[in-house]
């Protein structure tokens, strides 16, 4: 993946080394409890260490000092409302994105030098955690000299058009300990598989450590690290752990935060607000804070942009007016967007909130967390192309995506039997009736590709795509393409009709997938042939068959390979939870996609073969069965998995 996308910046320089000190392990309830070493099993034979972050916070938090502190994360925190506050941040690159020297830069520290994120060993992700305060951040990695943002984090694209990632910095847990004779403590958990130790500050007058943090949602596990040894606090509950004895347990939820995305034409935005409790202002002056461009390619009013803010009390009232970033006294350019009804706009709570034609809207979609639907191409996302309506259904679906789902980063794949050049010619048949995806995946999963989004993705065409070399270099291990083409013209000879069968490519346009076409009175056998060769020549070789009417699809592909393989290395490529990844399809082409262990959706306009697969299927509600067809079957079913 490093070589996914275009260098936005010069080559890293002045980066600074962290000291990595081991840190004994033992479990127990008190000071005193033995030391022992974590198994090894966790890590394999790399050695145990747990890392603190000491050196980094020497680097990272100069204001302890009385500097101020670091980034871009806007002029409240001079005025002291979050009153010194720090949040333990974790970045990471996962390993399958590849890359051995890994750095991430950002405003954090206005972009003036690069962290170096470390590895346990070659087998594991990249991490660093970084004392932040709270407030908006953008950053990207170095991944051998590559700058690259990284696609399992959401990006935006700033005003001076560069693609970067996005993070809003919050705390999600805190850790507290009373312990008024120690020295050091630290908290270790599974949020990042037990390696990176968070440090906690001390207040002198009572003795108690305190460390808030930045978490995915989730459940966590963690104990503490007082002066080297590890131990629990005995005021909390513990539970047991087959690896680590007794932890404490703790949730990490998303937190409240108020989310603006605004329609405009202009090319700069500009949010001017307050924040207000109880009716009184929390400031003397108004903030100011340019929105960055949405990840959506817009409508016919202009794009979306967004502003997130942190608030510091949940009663907390936000209020704002619009402008488009020139100077007031420009009479003639100057222009702002205010409320027909009153003064200014308000968000009464934290939250999310639309902004478009003058009207302020509640939009909760846009607080929770990014989905990626990935899906056929013909049949589902579109109808017959012979038929005058064959992008009608799919032109309602990309206003629904572009105006609401990729608002808040969600990601849309193909997953299509077509080559690469079929869908770009498909997407310039269309005319923007059909929603550019950020991923397609070609020829039965045999290829990855990613749009190219040098510019943002409010500026991508859907007709530029980078091979994921990564995936494509993946599926080598086990194929022997001469082998497969002997085998395959072999079975050919024994029928010598290519009304029978026929072979539509021999793996010169994908080196990874041989196609045939075989009629229907032949099929089993020639399906026997070919895996009784496979298994003779002792490949590994991955056999699908689709179709409908008097011939089928025959496509040979390494086992590694195929729609459902490529959707689960896309999905952990974008760091997707597998409950918030959904597959739609209407063929029995897509079965292998529509039985994997997330949701699934079925269009009611779905082949026969796939009804009848669905039939027997237990009836959980896993794979919903759309009543509408085509892509209004598809957005049925993200309603009915309650993720529209």
């Amino acid at each position: 993946m490093s070589s996914l996308l275009l260098s936005r910046r010069a080559s890293a320089q002045g980066l600074f080394r962290r000291e990595t000190p081991s840190i004994a392990w033992a479990h127990g309830r008190c000071h005193r409890a033995p030391v022992r070493h974590r198994p090894a099993s966790r890590c394999g034979a790399a050695p145990v260490l747990a890392v603190t972050i000491q050196d980094t916070v020497r680097h990272f938090l100069p204001f302890q000092n009385g500097s101020p502190a670091p980034g871009n994360v806007t002029k409240l925190e001079d005025e002291g409302l979050f009153k010194g506050q720090v949040v333990y941040s974790k970045f990471t690159w996962p390993v399958v994105l590849g890359g051995e020297e890994v750095y991430i830069w950002g405003s954090f520290n206005d972009w003036s030098k690069g962290v170096r994120l470390h590895k346990v060993d070659r087998n594991t992700d990249a991490t660093v955690i970084l004392p932040l305060r709270p407030g908006t951040y953008e950053f990207k990695f170095v991944v051998d000299k590559v700058w690259t943002p990284a696609p399992h984090e959401p990006t935006v694209t700033n005003a001076e058009g560069h693609l970067n990632n996005f993070r809003v910095i919050a705390p999600t847990a805190t850790f507290t300990l009373k312990a008024p004779k120690a020295d050091s403590v630290l908290v270790i958990g599974d949020w990042d598989n037990w390696q990176y130790s968070l440090m906690l500050q001390k207040d002198p007058a009572t003795g108690v450590f305190t460390a808030k943090a930045h978490l995915p949602p989730g459940q966590y596990s963690y104990v503490y690290v007082v002066d080297g040894n590890v131990v629990t606090d005995p005021g909390l509950q513990t539970y047991p752990d087959a690896e680590y004895g007794d932890v404490h347990r703790i949730w990490s939820f998303l937190p409240d935060l108020f989310r603006v995305f605004y329609c405009t034409g202009w090319e700069e935005a500009v949010l001017n607000y307050r924040r207000v409790v109880n009716g009184q202002p929390l400031t003397k002056e108004w903030q100011q804070l340019t929105m960055v461009n949405a990840p959506s390619r817009g409508n016919s009013l202009g794009v979306w942009k967004m502003a997130t803010i942190v608030p510091t009390d949940p009663a907390e009232v936000l209020e704002f007016t619009l402008n488009n970033g020139v100077p007031a006294g420009d009479v003639a350019r100057f222009k702002e967007d205010r409320p027909g009804s009153g003064p200014v706009y308000s968000c009464p709570f934290p939250g999310s909130f639309k902004l478009a034609k003058g009207m302020l809207r509640p939009f909760p979609r846009g607080a929770e967390a990014r989905i990626m639907l990935v899906s056929d191409i013909d049949g589902t996302m579109i109808g017959d192309m012979s038929s005058a309506d064959v992008f009608t259904t799919s032109e309602r679906f990309a206003d629904y995506w572009e105006n609401s789902a990729s608002l808040t980063g969600s990601l849309l794949v193909y997953n299509t039997g077509r080559s690469l050049g079929q869908f770009v010619d498909l997407m310039k048949k269309c005319d923007g009736k059909v929603a550019i995806p950020d991923v397609v995946i070609t020829a039965v999963g045999t290829k990855v590709w990613h749009l190219d989004e040098t510019n943002g993705r409010t500026a991508a065409s859907g007709l530029k795509w980078i091979e994921d070399t990564n995936w494509t270099l993946s599926l080598d291990a086990g194929w022997n393409l001469d082998v497969v083409r002997r085998l395959a013209r072999q079975v050919m000879g024994a029928y010598n009709d290519v009304s029978l069968l026929c072979i539509l490519d021999d793996g010169s346009e994908h080196r990874h997938r041989m196609a045939l076409t075989a009629d229907v009175k032949v099929l089993d056998a020639v399906v026997e042939r070919l895996k009784d060769g496979f298994r003779r020549e002792r490949l590994e070789v991955r056999i699908i068959t689709s179709g409908n009417g008097s011939h089928r699809y025959i496509d040979c592909v390494p086992q590694s390979a195929g729609k459902e393989k490529a959707l689960q290395y896309v999905r952990q490529q974008f760091g997707i939870p597998e409950h918030l990844c959904v597959a739609a399809g209407d063929s029995g082409n897509d079965i292998l996609m529509l039985e994997g262990d997330h949701p699934a959706i079925v269009v009611g306009n779905a082949q026969p073969e796939l009804v009848t697969w669905l039939v027997r299927q237990e009836q959980n509600g896993k794979v919903i069965y759309a009543d509408a067809s085509y892509a209004d079957g598809i957005l049925e079913g993200l309603a009915r998995h309650s993720l529209y």
